[in-house]
């Protein structure tokens, strides 16, 4: 071996052993940051706890939800989402934002259909609070049941009008499955309520316009973006990283061991992952047993082909089913992919 290869040697060694102390460094803030974290919670102080508005009585104390209006804190201002309400920015939670935008869009649709029939009718004026992303929500439901209610009396009125009893209403949907909205049409609602980019109806193409993913879990709406995209969280990024680190333990000859910001590891902050994770939080973190399909706005790329396998083995081994931008289908099931969507 000559002293230039020795040399070359050495200083790559140098080199490797200097980023495995930074990684190592890395890892040991975020575990003294996550026992930090839960001792905070323990000692009941919570830092994502709900505060007053300023401008109100008592604004800027930290309360518990129970009433007026209120503005999330998090970790970089990104608490909550910001959900546009024709000239007015609300603030909601994600989970405040898929309902809104699933229930507008249920609303425009019955709107439109009965206006194409009787061009004059319109909703009555709702007595929700306009300024509270709930009181938006009870106000865009009840429209779509008034609409719905009168498509029915028009159907019948058109076949005859017997008198016969109105048409029930669509019952809501449970279990998981298939979307009950076209998921398009729902993926550009939730973009035009969180400001994000419209790409028609093509696939996000320009990292820029970000990344929606789509589902349902138990009829209700669940929406994943990427961690650049409005209404990505500060609990987002905790579930993210606390799920990165398991994967890196469990799994390292899939993930990247040696630079945690490496790819395969980034499929953790892409939409894909986050609509996961959202749905499985509100059951524990498992999603077992249960089937579900999933939208998302773009193709999917080779870091979630990677690491989606081994993450669903943690959240309970669902089977999921990913029609992906470009319109392929992607089936992951007990840990593995039974097809690859590849066009």
């Amino acid at each position: 071996m000559t002293d230039e290869t020795f040399g070359q040697l050495r200083y790559e060694a140098r080199l490797s052993l200097r980023n495995i102390r930074c990684e190592v460094a890395e890892l040991r803030v975020y575990l003294a940051l996550k026992r930090l974290v839960a001792l905070s919670y323990k000692a009941g102080f919570n830092p994502a706890q709900l505060r007053l508005p300023a401008g109100q009585r008592c604004g800027g104390r930290w309360t518990d939800g129970d009433g007026g209006d209120v503005i999330l804190i998090g970790a970089r201002g990104r608490g909550s989402v910001a959900v546009r309400v024709g000239t007015r920015t609300l603030d909601a939670t994600p989970a405040q934002a898929a309902r809104y935008a699933v229930a507008n869009l249920r609303a425009e649709a019955a709107i439109r259909r009965v206006q194409e029939i009787d061009p004059t009718w319109r909703p009555r004026p709702s007595l929700t609070d306009p300024d509270s992303i709930e009181g938006q929500i009870r106000r865009a439901e009840g429209e779509a049941r008034e609409a719905e209610a009168r498509l029915g009396d028009l159907a019948r009125a058109r076949f005859g009008d017997n008198q016969g009893p109105l048409l029930d209403a669509v019952s809501p949907r449970t279990g998981t499955g298939p979307p009950s909205s076209p998921p398009s049409e729902t993926i550009g609602s939730f973009r035009t309520i969180t400001g994000m980019p419209d790409t028609g109806s093509g696939p996000a193409r320009r990292a820029s316009e970000g990344t929606v993913a789509y589902a349902e879990v138990d009829g209700q709406a669940v929406f994943g973006v990427n961690s650049d995209a409005p209404g990505y969280t500060m609990r987002d990024e905790a579930l993210a990283r606390d799920m990165r680190a398991r994967l890196i333990d469990r799994y390292p000859d899939i993930m990247a061991t040696g630079n945690v910001g490496h790819k395969p590891n980034d499929a953790l902050f892409h939409a894909e992952v986050n609509a996961l994770l959202r749905a499985a939080e509100p059951y524990g973190g498992s999603l077992a047993g249960r089937t579900i399909e999933m939208r998302v706005d773009r193709r999917l790329c080779g870091s979630c082909d990677r690491v989606l396998p081994p993450l669903a083995t943690q959240i309970g081994n669902p089977t999921v089913r990913i029609f992906d931008g470009t319109g392929a289908l992607w089936i992951m099931r007990d840990g593995t992919w039974i097809r690859r969507g590849r066009l």
